[in-house]
C-alpha cells in the first residue's frame, strides 16, 4: 500500500464538510493513516450510509480539511465501538436465555472468534433461513423436534403456543446477531491494527502525515492540561477563543481559564505554529502537579492512555508570560516587548534560513520579504493616485490608502457591531468606548503613555539619546528630522509660513496653525475686569500678568 508522501494536498482549498478555506486532502484518493487505507468518500457510506456527489470533477470541488478527517475518523471509530458492544449485548442475551429455557428446547449457539472465516458462524446461524409467518407450520416444527426427543405430544399441544412465540423470538435474534457479524467482518477488514490505546507512545511508519501528528499532539496537550493557547498582534495579547485583547499577560490566563480547552480546534489558527503560555502545566484529568510538556507527555499517556506521538519535537513555541519584561524559555535572554521576543525564537525554531546574513525565519514568506533588503536594486518610488505622496515600498502605500483615502472600515470592535477605518482608530474605540484601561509606564522616569509606540519613541528620544539628524552649522542633533528642519529656521532666518488672512509670517508650521486658530475660531477667553478677549489662553494669562497684575485667572471650562 503507497503513502502519503506523493498523494494530493491542496495548500488551500474549500472544505466540502464545513466550508473552511484550510489546507485540504481529496475525498476520493486513497491515503494511509496509521497504517490504515482511507478513502474518505468511502468512510461516509461506511459511516453514514451518505453517497457524496460530484467526486469526478475539478479537484478544487471534491476537498475535505484536516479537521473534518478528524471528526469523520472518531465518528467511524464511535460506530465500530457501539457494533462491537451491540454484538456482546446480543450474545450474552442469547446465553442468558438458553440457560433458562426448559430442557425440551434444545437450542445451541456458539458464538465463535472472526479470525478464520469459515468458522463465522455457528451451524444453526449457517443454516438459518428467514422466519416463516404460518404459525401451523412452526407448530408441525416444534412438534417434530419434540417427538424424536421422546416428549409427550398431548400434554405438549398446550404449551405450543408460548413455546412459539419464543422460537420466534430466539430466531429474530439470532437473525439480528447474523447481520451484527456480517458488519463487523466488513470493518475488521479494513482495521486489522492494534487498540491504540494499549500503546501509549506511538511511532507512526514513515508515510505517517507529520503535520497531522503535530495537529493532534496540540490538541491533546491542550485539552488534557493548563497550558494557554493565545495569539498576538504586535505586543497586545489576544485570546485564542472570542479574541479578547488584553495588556497584561496574567488577566489574559485568568481570561482563558474560564473557556473550554476542547474548542480548541474550531479556533484554531491555520498555518500559523501556535503560541502557548506554560507558565502552568498541571494535568486536567487528575490532581498532578506537573511543570514541563515532555513530563506532561509522559503523564497523560502512561496514566490517561492519551496517545501521543513521540517523534514530534516541537509541537509550538513555549512561552512563560509575566508583566514587564518577557524571557526566552530555551535561552533565557530577556526583551523589553513580546514581539521582540517572537521574533528572537526564530533563532531557535525557524527553518527558512537567510544564506546571505544567516537570519532565522518561520515561514518561507518572511524569508522572502527579508532576501529582498539584500537585491541590488534601483530605488522605486510607489505614488498615491489621489494625494501624489510617495512611498519606497507598495506595503507602504497600501498602508498610506487604507488609512487615509479608504471609504470602507475594516477594522471590526471585538466587542461590539462597530467597524472602524484603521487600527488606531479601534484602539482609542476600545478605550473611549469599551473602557479598556492601557497604560505604559517608562522603566526610567515617572512618564507614562497610553500606548506602546509613544512609550518607544519616548525612550529613543530621551533615555537612549537616539539623535541621528545633526545640524551642520551649530552640531546640536535632533530625534526627528522635522525637528532639525525648524531648527535650522534659526541659523537662516527664514520665516516661509505666512497667514493667508493678515501676512504674517512664521518660521515654522506649526506656528502658523497656533495663529490661524484667531481667524478661525471666537475670542473665548475674555478678562474679567476690561472686557479684553483673546483666541488662546495664554495670551489671556499675558494679558493678565501685565495688565491686571495680582490678579488669577479663571478658566471658563
Amino acid at each position: 500500500m503507497s503513502g502519503n508522501k506523493n498523494k494530493p494536498v491542496i495548500d488551500a482549498g474549500l472544505c466540502r464538510c464545513c466550508g473552511a478555506t484550510k489546507k485540504c486532502r481529496l475525498l476520493n484518493v486513497e491515503y494511509e493513516w496509521q497504517g490504515k487505507r482511507e478513502v474518505y468518500s468511502e468512510m461516509f457510506v461506511d459511516c453514514f450510509g451518505l453517497m457524496l456527489s460530484h467526486l469526478e470533477v475539478e479537484q478544487m470541488d471534491r476537498l475535505i480539511c484536516a479537521t473534518c478527517v478528524t471528526r469523520l475518523r472518531e465518528a467511524c471509530s464511535f460506530r465500530h465501538q457501539v457494533l462491537v458492544c451491540e454484538q456482546k449485548l446480543l450474545q450474552s442475551k442469547i446465553q442468558v436465555h438458553e440457560d433458562s429455557t426448559s430442557s425440551d428446547v434444545k437450542v445451541e449457539v456458539v458464538v465463535k472468534p472472526e479470525n478464520d472465516d469459515s468458522h463465522m458462524y455457528s451451524d444453526d446461524e449457517r443454516d438459518l433461513e428467514p422466519l416463516s409467518d404460518n404459525e401451523s407450520q412452526i407448530k408441525n416444527e416444534l412438534l417434530t423436534e419434540r417427538q424424536q426427543d421422546g416428549v409427550d405430544v398431548e400434554n405438549t399441544l398446550n404449551k405450543t403456543v408460548p413455546d412459539v412465540e419464543h422460537l420466534k423470538a430466539k430466531r429474530d435474534m439470532l437473525a439480528k446477531l447474523k447481520k451484527m457479524k456480517d458488519k463487523l467482518k466488513v470493518i475488521q477488514k479494513k482495521d486489522k491494527t492494534n487498540n491504540l490505546t494499549q500503546q501509549p507512545l506511538v511511532t507512526s511508519n514513515k508515510f505517517t502525515d507529520k503535520e497531522f501528528n503535530t495537529y493532534h499532539n496540540t490538541l491533546t496537550i491542550i485539552e488534557n492540561s493548563y497550558v494557554c493557547p493565545f495569539f498576538t498582534i504586535f505586543s497586545d495579547y489576544h485570546c485564542i477563543y472570542c479574541r479578547e485583547l488584553f495588556t497584561e499577560p496574567d488577566k489574559l490566563i485568568d481570561h482563558t481559564m474560564t473557556h473550554d480547552p476542547r474548542d480548541y480546534k474550531d479556533v484554531a489558527i491555520e498555518k500559523k505554529i501556535p503560541l502557548i503560555d506554560i507558565t502552568r502545566v498541571d494535568c486536567r484529568l487528575c490532581a498532578a502537579r506537573i511543570d514541563d510538556i515532555e513530563t506532561l507527555k509522559i503523564h497523560i499517556t502512561t496514566v490517561h492512555n492519551k496517545v501521543i506521538y513521540d517523534e514530534i519535537d516541537t509541537e509550538f513555541l513555549k512561552f512563560r508570560l509575566k508583566p514587564g519584561k518577557v524571557s526566552c524559555v530555551e535561552c533565557g535572554n530577556t526583551f523589553s516587548f513580546f514581539h521582540a521576543l517572537k521574533r528572537h525564537m526564530a533563532e531557535h525554531f525557524g527553518s527558512h534560513i537567510c544564506d546571505v546574513c544567516g537570519a532565522h525565519y518561520f515561514d518561507q514568506h518572511g524569508l522572502s520579504n527579508h532576501m529582498k533588503t539584500h537585491a541590488q536594486k534601483p530605488e522605486e518610488t510607489y505614488v498615491c493616485k489621489h494625494c501624489s505622496k510617495n512611498f519606497k515600498s507598495k506595503h507602504g502605500l497600501y498602508y498610506h490608502m487604507t488609512h487615509r483615502h479608504s471609504t470602507v472600515p475594516s477594522y471590526p470592535c471585538y466587542k461590539c457591531d462597530e467597524v472602524l477605518f484603521s487600527y488606531y482608530k479601534r484602539y482609542k474605540h476600545m478605550m473611549d468606548v469599551h473602557g479598556e484601561h492601557r497604560s505604559f509606564p517608562c522603566e526610567n522616569c515617572d512618564k507614562v503613555y497610553n500606548n506602546r509606540k509613544t512609550l518607544r519613541e519616548h525612550n529613543k528620544k530621551n533615555h537612549l539619546r537616539i539623535l541621528k539628524h545633526e545640524c551642520t552649522v551649530c552640531d546640536k542633533k535632533f530625534y526627528l528630522p522635522s525637528a532639525l528642519k525648524d531648527h535650522m529656521m534659526s541659523h537662516t532666518g527664514e520665516r516661509n509660513y505666512r497667514c493667508e488672512y493678515c501676512a504674517k509670517t512664521y518660521p515654522r508650521l506649526r506656528a502658523l496653525k497656533v495663529h490661524l486658530q484667531s481667524h478661525e475660531n471666537a475670542k473665548r477667553y475674555k478678562c474679567a475686569l476690561c472686557n479684553n478677549a483673546y483666541t488662546q489662553a495664554n495670551n489671556l494669562k499675558t494679558h493678565m500678568r501685565t495688565k491686571h497684575q495680582g490678579f488669577e485667572v479663571k478658566d471658563d471650562d
